[in-house]
């Protein structure tokens, strides 16, 4: 992940300049504390059949050895697909290139975050988790 200038198209894909869209918020970001516990994520697609499917990232967190609960669910609202296993595909690419966002900046989780929000991954809420045969 590159250094965003101010004066760029925001990355969230607002059309607005990032000065006047996400910096300030990515900058509170960066500073704020994190919820305790280590976490993990894992690549999949949310949607359904005749709705379309987008990438989602989920993430667990952990309460106990060897014990996680689901903590969060993004998605990727501007990239459909017909089918579950493309999405998915496509989710997994994203996770290997925020985890080398990470090591490259410094290792902070917030970088973490910051590369997939720059790959359009939206925060939802109430999510379900629904299992798909394959």
């Amino acid at each position: 992940m590159g250094k965003i200038g101010r004066n760029s198209p925001c990355p969230c894909g607002s059309g607005k300049k990032y000065k006047r869209c996400c910096e300030k918020k990515e900058a509170e970001m960066k500073t704020s504390q994190l919820p305790p516990g280590r976490f993990r994520y894992e690549a999949g697609s949310y949607g359904g059949s005749g709705r379309g499917y987008v990438p989602s990232i989920l993430g667990y967190k952990e309460v106990g050895p060897n014990s996680w609960v689901k903590h969060l669910c993004l998605v990727k609202p501007e990239a459909v697909f017909e089918d579950h296993e493309a999405a998915t595909s496509t989710a997994e690419g994203h996770l290997p290139a925020a985890r080398q966002a990470r090591i490259d900046v410094g290792g902070s989780p917030q970088e973490f975050a910051l590369s997939l929000r720059h790959e359009g991954y939206k925060s939802v809420s109430d999510f379900r988790i629904v299992q798909v045969d394959k």
